[in-house]
């Protein structure tokens, strides 16, 4: 599961520079490139934080600090 969330995230990264790019050649509209950014910006927000993963604080994972 982890290693499809990445795959995700790493092709909305990848998406995020290709479609600006169809726009400057007149591959795609801009209307349609502005939606398709949203998109894919909003799948990237959501998909990314599931597989990163932050480390717990010292405190939290049963260590003290000194």
């Amino acid at each position: 599961m982890r290693t499809i969330l990445k795959t995700l995230s790493l092709s909305m990264l990848v998406l995020t520079v290709l479609l600006p790019s169809l726009y400057l050649f007149d591959v795609l509209g801009e209307i349609a490139m502005k939606w398709a950014l949203l998109l894919v910006t909003l799948v990237w927000f959501a998909v990314t934080p599931l597989w990163m993963g932050r480390r717990q604080p010292a405190s939290q994972r049963g260590h003290r600090g000194s």
